[in-house]
């Protein structure tokens, strides 16, 4: 029986709804953030800034954009920035003349890309142009310098980056005037319980399942208490459920089921504190001067801006905490009632070794 007739009779789905492939037709969460992005898209906003981890998604947020924002003329996506400047120039023809960055081009000397902006006004007129670049960390210093002054005298011209952590500190260290222009930035972090639960649904019902079946609410809520709702990891753990239930020829997956993935030990290393969220980095450096704290007690002492109140402001640390204690950088141990969190000893090695 193949795998795709095994999905069939036991959960009646057309094919495995966790794989990693990108779907933005079933985008979930991140509403805040969504909104503040779009707010900044349709009020003429230059340079917007996503950042996440890697898995957070990204990619994702930016394909859902790139759909709502169809009814625009002119909307480019580039899954990766060029290293070479010179290259926007081929990415902004869609907007140009036919033929006439050629003859620009042809010019030599760079001289397309210092008539780039006066040809791309003349083409839009008061029409929009959208950017959507990813993986913006791994574009080079000198193409996004060219982004920064094109974008600078191009009218109507809006572009959303989205990277890891990282990159923000290097427009702080490197490019401090391309750091300046961006208006709008926000975090991914994690989903909510009942987002989580929305996640999985839409996934499932996408392949012609029901509901969260073959899961039950207790597996689906135990799920996001050991990812902390990061979307990657809620994926590739429904997928080895799933995997797990095929072997065994289970059509019920429960909380027991849990017990045989195994959770590989976490790799700690300074370039993975250096991709962490600002909220994380403000959570560590929080525990790090003041020891053991409540999760109530990290948002007294740390800064919690950004938050509608305070009960939000617990429940965000409280799933940020999951996702530290999951990469191995935060530790808990249970006092009284409640549970108190430090960072684990093997941050405290890691930074000896620093």
């Amino acid at each position: 029986m193949s795998g795709q007739e095994k999905y069939m009779e036991l959960f009646n789905w057309k094919s495995n709804p966790f794989t990693f492939n990108i779907l933005p037709e079933l985008f979930v969460g991140y509403g805040s953030e969504l909104n503040k992005i779009t707010y900044s898209l349709n009020s003429g906003g230059k340079f917007s800034l996503l950042l996440g981890p890697t898995g957070s998604g990204k990619t994702t947020f930016l394909k859902h954009l790139q759909s709502m924002f169809s009814d625009v003329d002119n909307v480019i996506y580039l899954p990766k920035p060029p290293k070479n400047p010179e290259d926007w120039t081929e990415i902004f023809s869609q907007i140009t003349k036919p033929g006439i960055l050629k003859r620009l081009i042809s010019r030599g000397n760079g001289a397309g890309l210092y008539e780039l902006s006066e040809v791309m006004n003349k083409r839009l007129g008061n029409r929009k142009c959208l950017l959507f670049v990813d993986e913006a960390h791994e574009a080079s210093l000198e193409s996004l310098e060219w982004l920064r002054a094109i974008t600078d005298q191009t009218n109507n011209l809006s572009i959303v980056l989205a990277a890891l952590p990282v990159f923000e500190s290097t427009l702080k260290q490197k490019l401090e005037t391309f750091m300046r222009r961006i208006t709008t930035r926000v975090d991914l972090t994690n989903l909510s319980k009942p987002e989580t639960r929305e996640l999985i649904k839409r996934r499932i019902e996408d392949t012609g399942g029901e509901d969260i079946k073959p899961f039950t609410n207790e597996t689906v809520d135990y799920i996001y208490e050991i990812t902390g709702g990061f979307p990657r990891d809620v994926l590739k753990i429904c997928n080895d459920l799933v995997q797990i239930a095929l072997e065994k020829n289970i059509s019920t997956i429960d909380r027991h089921l849990l017990e045989e993935i195994e959770s590989p030990e976490p790799k700690l290393s300074v370039e993975k504190m250096e991709e962490l969220p600002e909220k994380q980095k403000i959570i560590m450096d929080t525990l790090s001067e003041h020891g053991e704290l409540t999760p109530s007690e990290i948002v007294k002492k740390a800064k919690t801006d950004g938050y509608k109140n305070k009960d939000n402001a617990i429940r965000s640390v409280n799933n940020l905490l999951k996702r530290l204690m999951k990469e191995g950088l935060v530790e808990r141990k249970k006092k009284g009632k409640t549970y108190k969190y430090s960072v684990s000893g093997k941050f405290k090695t890691l930074l000896v070794e620093a």
